[in-house]
This record gives C-alpha cells, sequence and structure tokens, in this order.
C-alpha cells in the first residue's frame, strides 16, 4: 500500500516522531508549523527532564540569514501507541534501530513507517520486523545540526525526498518552507548513501563538507572511495540518482578535475555552507556509535557478496570503528590519505 491519506479521521488523529535529535527536531518544527495534523514527540525516559523544560522548539537557520523557526512544543509521549497515528517517522540513528524496534507494537493498517535513517539497511530491517506494513524512505537532504533539547540548526536549504505518492504525506509540510519532492524507488537513497561515504573521511580529521571536496588530501580520499563505491554499485546493477543534478561519472570526473566546481555545485544545490559538517564528526569526537557501517559497510558487504572487495571503504570503516567510543586525536588529512594507501594523484 502505498497510500494512507484516505484513511479516516476517526482513526488517524495524529502522527508520531520517534527521535528529538537534530533531524526529529527539526522535521517536528516544520510539521508543527505547517499544522496539518497534531503532531506527539516520542522521548525516552533520559530525556524527558531536559526536555520538558523547553517551552519551544527552535530552529536556527544559518543559510541566508533567515530568521529561527519557532514553533510551539508538540505534546510529550513516552508511549509507542499506535492506534490513532497516521505516519510513525522514526529519526533515530542506526544504533537505537534495535531498542525502538523491541519497544514498537504490531503496526496497524492505517499507520504508515517513515524511515529518515541513512542507507538501506534500516529499511529492511523495518520490512523484516513488519512485513505487512508500509514502510516510506524519506531522504533527509538537508545538514543540520543539534544544539541542546528542541533546539537545531540546519545549514542548508530545507528538503526531504520521498518514497512515497501518498498526497498527505507530501503535503504534510506545506506552508512550511520543507521542500518535499516524490521519488521512486531506492535509486535517490542509493544516490545519498553514495555522497554520503565522505562523512567517514570528514570523522577521521574533523574536516568540514568543503574540507573533504577542496583539500587535495581528502579530495583524493573522497575520489578514491567513492569511485571504488561506484564500481561495486555497477557491477551490481544498481540504479543510483544522486542529490545533485549531475551522472555518477561525471561527479567523479569533478571530484578529480573539477577544482572549485565541485563545491560550488554542492552550495548552489542544497545551500551548504564552509563550515558545515556531518554529523559523524560529532558523533566521533563525543565517544558515540556511528553509522559507518551502515554507510561505507553497506559497500563492503555488497562487495563480498559479489565476490569482490572495496579495500578503502574498508579500511575507512575498521579506522572509524577503532575511533569510536575513544575520542581520539584527529587524523590529519596527510595521515589519513596514507592510511588508506591512496595516491595524491589520483
Amino acid at each position: 500500500r502505498d497510500y494512507a491519506g484516505d484513511w479516516s479521521s476517526d482513526v488517524c488523529s495524529s502522527d508520531l516522531i520517534v527521535g528529538a535529535g537534530a533531524v526529529g527536531t527539526i522535521l517536528a518544527a516544520y510539521a508543527t508549523s505547517a499544522a496539518k495534523m497534531p503532531l506527539r514527540l516520542y522521548v525516552r525516559d533520559i530525556d524527558l527532564d531536559a526536555v520538558q523544560g523547553v517551552e519551544q522548539i527552535c530552529v536556527d537557520h544559518v543559510l541566508g540569514g533567515r530568521p529561527a523557526l519557532r514553533v510551539a512544543k508538540p505534546t510529550l509521549t513516552q508511549a509507542l501507541d499506535l492506534s490513532d497515528v497516521r505516519y510513525l517517522v522514526i529519526c533515530v540513528k542506526y544504533p537505537d534501530l534495535a531498542s525502538v524496534l523491541d519497544a514498537l507494537p504490531a503496526i496497524p493498517p492505517h499507520c504508515t513507517v517513515i524511515s529518515t535513517l541513512n542507507g538501506v539497511g534500516a529499511l529492511r530491517r523495518l520490512h523484516e520486523r513488519f512485513p505487512g506494513a508500509c514502510v516510506v524512505p524519506m531522504t533527509i537532504m538537508f545538514n543540520g545540526q543539534w544544539l541542546a533539547p528542541l533546539h537545531a540548526r540546519i545549514t542548508t536549504k530545507p528538503q526531504v525526498l520521498v518514497g512515497s505518492r501518498d498526497a498527505a504525506l507530501l503535503g504534510a509540510f506545506e506552508g512550511s518552507g520543507m521542500a518535499v519532492e516524490a521519488i521512486e524507488g531506492e535509486a535517490a537513497i542509493w544516490g545519498k548513501l553514495l555522497i554520503n561515504l565522505g562523512h567517514a573521511i570528514c570523522a577521521a580529521s574533523h574536516a568540514t563538507f568543503k574540507d573533504l571536496i577542496t583539500h587535495p588530501d581528502l579530495k583524493a580520499c573522497y575520489f578514491r572511495v567513492f569511485g571504488e563505491a561506484a564500481a561495486i554499485l555497477g557491477r551490481a546493477n544498481i540504479s543510483v540518482v544522486l542529490p545533485i543534478p549531475v551522472p555518477v561519472k561525471l561527479y567523479q570526473l569533478l571530484l578529480r578535475r573539477g577544482g572549485p566546481l565541485a563545491w560550488w555545485l554542492a552550495r548552489s544545490r542544497s545551500g551548504l555552507q564552509a563550515g558545515s559538517y556531518p554529523s559523524m564528526v560529532a558523533d566521533v569526537t563525543q565517544g558515540r556509535p556511528t553509522e559507518v557501517m551502515q554507510l561505507n559497510g553497506e559497500i563492503v558487504t555488497l562487495a563480498e557478496r559479489l565476490g569482490r572487495d572495496a579495500p578503502i571503504n574498508r579500511r575507512l570503516c575498521e579506522l572509524i570503528n577503532a575511533m569510536s567510543g575513544a575520542r581520539p586525536k584527529p587524523l590529519t588529512p596527510g595521515e589519513l590519505r596514507q592510511r588508506l594507501g591512496v595516491d595524491l594523484d589520483t
């Protein structure tokens, strides 16, 4: 089933967001601003006191000097009761997904499960756990940073891609400023995964997105990580649509020979700012588990299923996994390039 909007309001009277990190906070703010349906926000016991003391959700905008978005805090809940829920939006990081799945009841037929998690692994787990449920991917195209309870910063254009033609879902943010685009299949998910393979490079060196695309050592690493993954996906006959309006091979050429053009393209498409960085940087610096296995690790696993190897992505996974929980000193770009075995002239 690909449409949840035909269920009567007698059954569906609210939406539920699980996860009050950067993505959950930002989506809750925009959904509350759109005011299409009452919203509840699921809060864990450990976060309840901090969130209860906040009166509003606040999202700061870096791009274009826009004023902060401030909206009333949605109803907080510690119950995963789906009896009246139209859309269940899961906004946790992958390491927290197992505990959410364990706490969820059976998905009723009127409820659509929306996954905002990176990569395709979360979708597989959701389909396995709830084989009869309608599960929809929502690809997060913005860069969000958590600042404090129910306070986040968005450093790019607010946009999501939704793998559904559900009119109610596509209109859920109407009038709020959040752009929503419908997509087909998993091509866009794989495309974002390809782009996000550079997050581990940033995490290992504490680099920004701009550093990743413009610093010679980091750009060489990214070019090789990206190219290795693109070759594996091609061999697996997996369709890929990048979140920027260029084909995969042209983007590889831009990384290798395009000079500042790749950074200009990233800024013009998504509004990335010079100081923006992926959340994996914060995960490593704060000793939290990362999603490297759901990004670079997905390529390694796919290569193994094909009887091949993805050595650079594998080394990057090993490096980030060794850093997780240790709060290590970041590697210099040159050190990282040498650890990955990447030549500067690639």
